[in-house]
């Protein structure tokens, strides 16, 4: 090693290991604060102090210095029960994730405009319009705003239209419909949609979903969400969530009051159903009984998960969203490894991880 390179280690080894630090300080801070708001607004009990002592204990086993048990009191108060195996979303974020997903790939590969490369040869949503950092891209050729404003008018399906990057929780995702707007002002209504967004975004054909998905809320896609983990051994399936939406709503998103069920790996639905503040049911507001719904081609569904997580091994960890489409073939939506939700999971389906949780704890303590 050449005295430059030695040098230049010592100096910047301390500062990544400094920024590393308060990257994760920052994502345990934010995922408290979230944790903090959830229990404030659904006005959930506290937990008591035999409950406090074996959560933090159960943690301290397993390296990890429990701070606070904000997330175990939002579980215990959306479920009834206290499960010390509950993986606060504050470890995840700041210490499970960034440990088994490469950071360094984040940036590059967090654009949703990527996947239809990344992921070619498999279904997806039908590409309309991508804009990446402010340019405007129709079959893979740079045009023209009024270009893409053009072709978005002319589509007789409706769209969706959401960013490309740092989106989550339905925010800003948007369904138009042209033939429901009037003639005279489709341009100027696609221009200002589009200047809404700025840069970094995309539009896609909404897709028509299988009979047995819609029939559980027409107005959404609804859509599961499957956690995958991947080892020496392969890809595993951590957790397998259907969310529906709520009558009237375009998205399927728990934070916007859908509702969340597990699904067996069967393919068929739990009994019971979630919306996150803990109120359970057994049917949809369209008056389907959850578990007698079987997810069409469920195990095609895992298959194309695990395939698809193969493509991308820097990340370990994955939150993908399939839907089925009408011809009950599945379909990628999107997927998610930076900011990955995980009261979805624990809420339906209990504590993430299973069978896997010493190993992924084991090696998320020692970064």
């Amino acid at each position: 090693m050449s005295i430059y390179i030695s040098i230049k280690q010592k100096l910047i080894n301390p500062f990544l290991s400094v920024r590393t630090k308060l990257l994760r300080f920052n994502m345990a801070a934010n995922a408290k604060n979230e944790g903090r708001e959830f229990v404030r607004k659904f006005n959930f009990d506290k937990l008591n102090k035999e409950e406090i002592k074996i959560a933090k204990a159960y943690w301290k086993s397993k390296g990890f210095k429990l701070d606070n048990t904000i997330w175990h009191q939002y579980y215990k108060g959306a479920t009834g029960n206290f499960v010390k195996e509950y993986v606060p979303h504050d470890i995840f974020s700041s210490h499970i994730a960034p440990s088994l997903n490469q950071k360094i790939q984040w940036p590059a590969l967090l654009d949703k405009n990527l996947s239809y490369n990344l992921f070619k040869g498999y279904k997806q949503p039908k590409l309309v319009i991508s804009n990446i950092n402010g340019f405007y891209f129709n079959n893979g050729e740079i045009i023209s705003e009024l270009e893409a404003v053009q072709i978005c008018s002319k589509s007789s399906s409706k769209l969706v239209v959401k960013p490309s990057i740092e989106s989550g929780g339905g925010f800003m995702v948007n369904v138009l419909s042209i033939q429901d707007i009037v003639e005279e002002e489709i341009v100027e209504h696609i221009i200002n949609m589009f200047k809404s967004y700025n840069r970094d975004f995309v539009v896609q054909e909404f897709v028509e979903q299988s009979p047995v998905m819609a029939k559980l809320n027409k107005s959404s896609l609804n859509t599961l969400r499957i956690m995958s983990y991947l080892n020496n051994g392969g890809v595993h399936i951590v957790s397998s969530v259907l969310r529906i939406g709520n009558a009237g709503k375009s998205t399927d998103n728990f934070a916007t009051g859908g509702v969340a069920c597990g699904v067996k790996n069967t393919g068929r639905l739990k009994e019971i159903g979630f919306i996150q503040d803990g109120t359970t049911l057994t049917k949809t507001t369209s008056g389907i009984v959850l578990k007698e719904v079987l997810i069409p081609n469920y195990n095609n569904v895992l298959k194309m998960v695990e395939l698809l997580h193969k493509r991308v091994p820097y990340f370990r960890i994955i939150s993908w969203d399939i839907g089925i489409d009408k011809n009950n073939d599945a379909i990628l939506i999107e997927y998610n490894t930076y900011n990955q939700s995980t009261k979805i999971h624990q809420i339906v389906n209990g504590p993430l991880f299973g069978t896997f949780t010493n190993e992924i704890l084991a090696e998320a303590c020692q970064c």
